[in-house]
């Protein structure tokens, strides 16, 4: 995968619906692999895209990043998919959202009366032999507030990235009031620890598919969360600052 142009945008998403326009706008596309996975270079909006899919669930979306940054230094990370409303967010399904940051809604533990974050557990770390515990990484400032005057319609917030998605509406407020996040996902404190450690530039946008809290299908439209957040991705390419 050597040789791509340096000045190239990543563009991840974790399953193909969340970039199925995008793909058919691309052109100059190739098809080449990262591991055992597909990915596309070429050009979209007029700018050098690496588009390539982490897979769904933080694990997945570690691992293939981190394929990706060991093989490339893109200019930034645009991180793009559907996402899950929380009740006090006022975001309805289509709406856009940015992160300001990511948090790892569920690591750490659950005890009858409360939940515990990770870092505030009395656990031995040495960062000399293996990274600490960071609950929550804001995302790039500079290029948030540009992708603010891009999409002013866009609502800017906490995200938070979990393993168990709230399917009901107790927990949904749970998280919502411990974390003050606006939008629910799978992959995306994943994203931000792995452009943390590489030191690239992370902006995460997300269509809101469904409100969290619930599994009703007729509360749910993921193509509509996904559309909403591909269209953002390519208002983004469109107005890119020059390098």
């Amino acid at each position: 995968m050597a040789g791509l142009n340096a000045n190239m945008l990543l563009i991840l998403a974790a399953a193909p619906l969340e970039t199925e326009l995008l793909r058919k706008k691309m052109t100059h596309t190739q098809l080449r692999r990262c591991g055992s996975i597909q990915v596309f270079p070429g050009k979209l909006q007029g700018q050098d895209v690496l588009l390539s899919h982490g897979g769904i669930g933080q694990v997945n979306m570690a691992i293939q990043l981190t394929r990706l940054l060991s093989e490339h230094k893109p200019q930034a990370v645009l991180l793009c998919g559907c996402g899950g409303s929380y009740p006090a967010s006022g975001l309805q399904i289509g709406s856009l959202a940015l992160a300001k940051e990511e948090i790892f809604g569920d690591l750490g533990v659950a005890t009858a009366n409360r939940f515990i974050p990770l870092k505030q557990l009395d656990l031995p770390q040495n960062p000399q032999i293996a990274p600490t515990i960071q609950q929550s990484f804001p995302l790039n400032a500079d290029l948030l507030s540009w992708a603010q005057e891009v999409l002013p319609d866009a609502v800017c917030g906490s995200f938070v990235s979990v393993n168990c998605c709230s399917g009901n509406a107790e927990l949904s407020v749970e998280l919502q009031q411990r974390s003050g996040g606006i939008c629910e996902n799978m992959e995306g404190a994943a994203a931000a620890q792995v452009c943390a450690e590489f030191d690239i530039p992370l902006l995460e946008l997300r269509g809101i598919s469904n409100p969290t809290g619930t599994r009703d299908p007729q509360q749910w439209d993921i193509t509509r969360g996904a559309e909403a957040a591909q269209l953002g991705i390519l208002e983004l390419l469109e107005n890119w600052p020059a390098t």
